[in-house]
């Protein structure tokens, strides 16, 4: 399982000789067949094949092939022959689908994944009871349950019943403070980013209102369920409400490139104006619709970017040679930059543009 300590030892790892190959390939069997992921494995490889030894290559899909066991929704794989690199990690949660060659890993996905799903707490909570549980990258790491003071139920009516309401009133808020004290406790030794609430309304409002910040911050929605929940189910939906906070991130980045770019700040949208701000080195954060590809020609003598078809430089009359994949191309550019690269899913201008970007200049 990734943990921070793997992600400060990739990120330390540097390689001026042997480059080494960083893949991320979806395989969430929800979403896809096997055949499915096989094919895009086959789709990223072949667009660093020119980069990496074929001993690489082979090494990767002959784990995703043969000895995968399909336990899993993301692979992140890391591998350099010449450099006898090998790390392999099945997460829980889906990655996008990328391939990056360098001297350095590409942990840059990982840790967006650590930030979004490393460390997340479910609290199920009703009346007596509070069911805590602690995930790490989608998977259970502890779990623990307080039962409280029972309640007792009264039929009885007339001049007693208002008396034994206020007592049961009184005991369901004790109650709820020793969860919301022992949520605390439990926050305090695992240090989530986020916490999940789910049950009743009423009484999940009410215990939200005890716990004190910064917890009471760090909630991220609530879930559909009790503590009575399958374990299963509540990873689901807990799933759901993170990918939900995640893509909010993605969106409002994608919204500050856009309406940067409209004022004529630090912001570019479309292909060309992108990629000519990668080739100078000024992307930030670039920002890449899920699936987008396209080519692009470069003179060979001066270096002069264009998407559209030259066979001859403008300036320098070189001649011009093909970029099969732009994207890829500015990706490399930009990591080598020390910039930041996003892969979104879903933002309808974005898959309108392609690509869009945050600018350091």
């Amino acid at each position: 399982m990734l943990s921070e300590r793997d992600l400060r030892e990739l990120a330390a790892l540097e390689s001026p000789q042997a480059p080494i190959l960083s893949l991320y390939l979806d395989v969430d069997p929800r979403r896809q067949t096997k055949d499915h992921y096989r094919l895009n494995l086959r789709h990223l490889l072949e667009r660093v094949e020119d980069q990496i030894p074929r001993a690489d290559r082979e090494a990767v899909q002959r784990f995703v092939e043969l000895e995968y066991d399909g336990s899993g929704r993301g692979l992140a794989i890391f591998s350099s022959h010449g450099l006898g690199l090998w790390r392999v990690f099945s997460l829980a949660v889906p990655t996008p689908n990328l391939a990056f060659a360098g001297r350095k890993p590409y942990v840059f996905p990982l840790a967006k994944l650590w930030d979004a799903y490393g460390r997340f707490l479910v609290a199920l909570v009703d009346k007596t009871h509070v069911r805590l549980l602690f995930y790490q990258m989608g998977e259970l790491q502890e779990t623990l349950e307080l039962r409280g003071e029972p309640i007792k139920r009264h039929k009885q009516g007339g001049w007693g019943a208002e008396k034994l309401q206020r007592h049961e009133d009184e005991v369901a808020y004790r109650n709820l403070k020793e969860a919301a004290e022992l949520t605390v406790s439990f926050c305090e030794r695992h240090q989530p980013r986020y916490l999940l609430l789910g049950g009743a309304d009423p009484t999940v409002v009410e215990f939200q209102e005890l716990l004190p910040r910064p917890w009471s911050d760090r909630i991220a929605g609530t879930i559909p369920g009790d503590r009575m929940s399958d374990e299963g189910e509540i990873l689901e939906a807990a799933l759901r409400i993170l990918q939900q906070v995640e893509r909010r991130r993605e969106f409002a980045l994608v919204d500050a490139a856009i309406t940067a770019a409209a004022k004529g700040g630090n912001g570019v949208i479309n292909l060309e104006d992108t990629l000519r701000a990668a080739a100078e080195g000024r992307v930030q954060v670039l920002l890449v619709a899920d699936g987008f590809h396209a080519p692009a020609y470069r003179c060979a003598s001066c270096g002069f970017l264009t998407t559209v078809p030259r066979t001859t430089c403008p300036f320098c009359g070189a001649a011009f040679e093909t970029l099969p994949d732009a994207v890829d191309w500015m990706i490399a550019a930009v990591l080598e930059n020390g910039g930041q690269v996003e892969i979104i899913e879903g933002h309808p201008r974005l898959q309108e543009l392609g690509t869009a970007a945050l600018l350091r200049y």
